[in-house]
């Protein structure tokens, strides 16, 4: 209902200014993704020196779009989101499914200018499958995500945000802070793009911080979009693991990677 409200508001809007054009189903999200942050929306796969790989299925659906006619760097969306993170172990020639978080959820994003800004409500849980050897506890987390983004040149990615979680179980503190950023250096004409990328947080629920995400590789096809590129990379983790049945544990890890947004 109250989406339907808002949708209705829109529109009426829309009319009221024709300047504004009403979109549905726009491709894209005016907040760019945050390649280093480890529960980005993507779709990615790493393998790292403890013999896991971990696996990320996930993508986002814009809804309903705004432009300004008059303004061609200014337009909205809202969108919803969705993802899965698994990670599997080796053992002997196989491997197993470890675990398995599911997040989804909806968001507003704006852009104007260089500015970027955006506002998540999002559901995940956690679980281990049956190729782990540890017991299993309730994970159940709502949290509410602002961030600002903002672009130093068009190669150039900025952010920061403050994420509150105002439903969970176990109970936690509940405020986190976040910081990051993404970089290309496009060479001339080449087809591959070096880029990096890093995420910091100070997660109040965990017992060590913080939690340091790094990024280094190659985009592969130098299209006008970079971040819509296919990626190689390294990367590099310390702090609290990203995965929930393990929310408490502190690991180092370093991988190798390949993404592509679709």
């Amino acid at each position: 209902m109250k989406l339907l409200i808002l949708t209705l508001l829109i529109f009426m809007d829309c009319v009221a200014f024709p300047a504004v054009g009403l979109e549905l189903i726009p491709k894209g999200r005016p907040f760019r993704l945050t390649f280093a942050d480890p529960r980005e929306i993507r779709m990615a796969i790493t393998f790292d020196g403890t013999s896991k790989i971990n696996a990320s299925i996930g993508n986002y659906f814009s809804i309903l779009g705004i432009r300004n006619e008059n303004n061609p760097d200014w337009f909205f969306h809202l969108g919803l989101e969705g993802a899965g993170y698994f990670t599997m172990r080796q053992s002997e020639k196989r491997f197993p499914l470890e675990t398995a978080d599911g997040l989804f959820g909806f968001y507003i994003e704006t852009s104007v200018g260089s500015c970027q800004y955006q506002f998540r409500l999002t559901h995940i849980s956690a679980h281990l499958a049956d190729g782990s050897n540890d017991g299993a506890f309730p994970f159940s987390r709502e949290t509410a995500i602002l961030r600002f983004g903002y672009l130093l040149n068009p190669d150039v990615h900025l952010y920061s945000g403050l994420q509150y979680i105002f439903n969970t179980t176990p109970l936690v503190a509940r405020w986190s802070l976040q910081l990051g950023g993404t970089g290309f250096i496009p060479i001339s004409e080449s087809k591959i793009v070096p880029f990096g990328a890093f995420d910091l947080k100070q997660k109040g629920d965990a017992p060590h911080n913080p939690s340091v995400s790094l990024q280094l590789g190659v985009a592969f096809g130098n299209p006008p979009d970079l971040y819509k590129s296919f990626r190689f990379f390294y990367a590099y983790f310390s702090g609290v693991d990203p995965r929930g049945q393990y929310f408490t544990r502190q690991i180092m890890s370093h991988s190798l990677g390949i993404e592509m947004q679709i």
